[in-house]
């Protein structure tokens, strides 16, 4: 297995609708690659509130996680090189995000 995560942060001006627009077509990005095991995104919900984050120190500043699991880092590079998710990038995430961390791994 490898996964690839991500966590992205809004434009402060991102659309609301260009949001929508997103998250009701990354599943139809997801399921058109095989490459693709399994797959898990949502918006983040604060989880904690104001005392867990004060406590652990942190701030929760980005908006949207996404996990995407792989047989191998070559389905990863597959998926990551694929005309359908420049594609995707271009139409749905250029215009609405502002930042973005990744990191791909073996799980232990």
């Amino acid at each position: 297995m490898f996964r690839h995560m991500a966590i992205l942060k809004f434009k402060p001006d991102a659309d609301p609708k260009a949001v929508e627009r997103y998250f009701a077509n990354f599943p139809k990005l997801a399921t058109s690659l095989p490459v693709i095991k399994n797959w898990y995104i949502g918006a983040n919900e604060g989880a904690g509130g104001e005392s867990h984050v004060k406590r652990h120190n942190f701030r929760p500043n980005y908006d949207v996680g996404l996990v995407l699991e792989f047989d191998d880092a070559d389905g990863y590079l597959k998926y990551a090189e694929s005309p359908e998710h420049q594609a995707f990038f271009e139409e749905f995430c250029t215009p609405i995000f502002a930042e973005r961390v990744v990191v791909q791994f073996h799980p232990s």
